[in-house]
């Protein structure tokens, strides 16, 4: 059970900091851009593309990190009542 929760702790801090990683290149390729100002930007088909691989791979990791620190968490918690329970 131990291995079960470090590997799920390992997996959720790797996307987490690959949801990190790509909200910092989007926000460094995009300085200024805010979709609800000016969308003329994405208007060329090369920017849009690539604002739109950003955006979906930043939003995977970013669900994948929030499902694998729930499961985390729940598993933690689980080996801490269980703990609790042997005594």
């Amino acid at each position: 059970m131990i291995g079960a929760t470090v590997t799920l702790a390992a997996a959720a801090l790797l996307c987490s900091i690959l949801a990190t990683l790509g909200n910092h290149a989007i926000a460094r390729e995009f300085r200024d851009f805010d979709l609800r100002k000016n969308t003329e930007i994405l208007m060329d088909p090369m920017v849009a593309v690539r604002y739109a691989e950003y955006r979906l791979a930043t939003n995977i990791f970013y669900r994948q990190s929030l499902v694998l620190w729930s499961l985390f968490g729940l598993t933690a918690a689980y080996m801490i009542v269980m703990t609790i329970l042997e005594r």
